[in-house]
């Protein structure tokens, strides 16, 4: 009888020991870490694997084990000093998680992901929106089913652009949404004071975050066309072979200018440049250059310089653009852009892996009307700008 009731405890023991290993297994939001000194509310997801492995944001760090006898998380790391060594539990539920190490106490939320994606589809909270802010810069916030959101900033004094991804949950009990990533703006819980299709109004230790439907300025026209396509070389020529014509049609402008419009990856917005192309004729050497320049809000920068006579460039008849490869003539027609209008011979292709469309001026040879360009980045996001002529002088 004493031994049956030994197993039965050293039985009841076991199940409590998985029981409590079952509980620590999951993903783990950092809520908050106190020390003697200080409170910080890092807000990253922690996880603790089937298989032993620690995971912080999606990278390993080290593995873990519950030691039952001193009731801990054994951890092991060469990563960091935080990721090493015993975390003494505290408090262990199936929702909450407080642990001490070395006089520091951090607590955890016990991540539902089943329950945030169902929570986040009815919260309207879905879509693009542009946010409000004192400096001028273009904040653009993407908030995606399931969990995941984009923000997008662009610097109006370096026009430098900076992406954050993270996720978010949505709470309808409280009805506040949570924020969880790198985003200093974003980090962390927001009560959502208003929401509506145009708008929403959160509030996040006090202040204020302010965002308005993203509207698209411009009709983006894609470019569906592929290698495949170009089956045949192509039989139309550039309108633009002639050098004399284009040395007499160049030889009084003094310059280009155009506006470049640029699509910000993860949203519907666009960010503006002027372009502008120097105009320098030699007609001794039959040459013709062009210093290209960009010119921004606060800086011009010269970008590349187009140069062809008789010998460089001289079989270049898409010059001062570089000849698509492979490409074909896709229609001739009349388009209106800021310069005016023009009717122009149009052509699609290929730069390499980007794809191109050329809107060709029929009588002002080496004056491009419209050029769109489209190609998938590094990141696999979309890059795409388009040009249009704003200025003959």
């Amino acid at each position: 009888m004493k031994t049956l009731a030994i197993t039965v405890i050293i039985i009841l023991c076991s199940f409590s020991s998985k029981a409590q290993e079952a509980k620590i297994i999951g993903s783990w939001l950092v809520t908050k870490v106190e020390t003697a000194d200080e409170t910080q509310n890092p807000f990253v997801i922690k996880e603790y694997n089937k298989d032993g492995k620690m995971l912080m944001m999606g990278m390993e760090i080290g593995t873990w084990n519950y030691n039952k006898k001193s009731n801990e998380i054994e951890m092991k790391s060469d990563i960091d000093k935080d990721f090493n060594g015993n975390d003494k539990i505290l408090i262990l539920t199936d929702k909450e998680l407080i642990v001490e190490k070395e006089g520091v106490k951090v607590t955890y939320l016990k991540l539902d992901f089943k329950k945030i994606v169902e929570q986040n589809k009815v919260s309207k909270l879905a879509g693009s929106w542009k946010l409000e802010n004192e400096f001028d810069e273009t904040q653009l916030l993407k908030i995606e089913l399931p969990d995941v959101f984009t923000l997008t900033e662009v610097s109006p004094i370096s026009d430098a652009l900076t992406t954050t991804k993270g996720t978010w949950v949505y709470n309808s009990e409280e009805k506040s949404v949570l924020f969880i990533g790198k985003s200093r703006l974003l980090k962390g819980k927001s009560t959502i004071k208003e929401l509506s299709e145009n708008g929403f109004i959160l509030v996040k230790n006090g202040e204020e975050i302010i965002g308005q439907k993203e509207t698209s300025t411009m009709d983006i026209e894609k470019l569906s066309f592929s290698f495949e396509d170009f089956t045949e070389e192509s039989n139309e020529n550039s309108p633009w072979t002639n050098l004399d014509a284009l040395l007499n049609e160049l030889e009084n402008t003094t310059y280009l200018k155009y506006k470049q419009s640029e699509l910000i990856p993860n949203t519907s917005s666009f960010r503006y440049t002027t372009l502008l192309s120097k105009i320098d004729i030699n007609l001794e050497e039959r040459s013709i250059s062009l210093v290209n320049l960009s010119i921004s809000q606060n800086d011009t920068v010269q970008f590349s310089e187009s140069y062809k006579d008789e010998m460089y460039n001289m079989y270049n008849d898409f010059f001062p653009q570089e000849e698509p490869d492979p490409y074909r003539m896709a229609t001739t027609e009349s388009i209106t852009v800021p310069a005016g209008e023009f009717n122009c011979k149009v052509f699609e292709g290929f730069d390499g892996e980007a794809k191109v469309k050329y809107w060709m001026i029929l009588d002002k040879p080496g004056i491009y009307a419209k050029i769109i360009r489209e190609e998938i980045g590094h990141f696999d996001e979309l890059e795409y700008s388009i040009i249009e002529l704003v200025e003959i002088k």
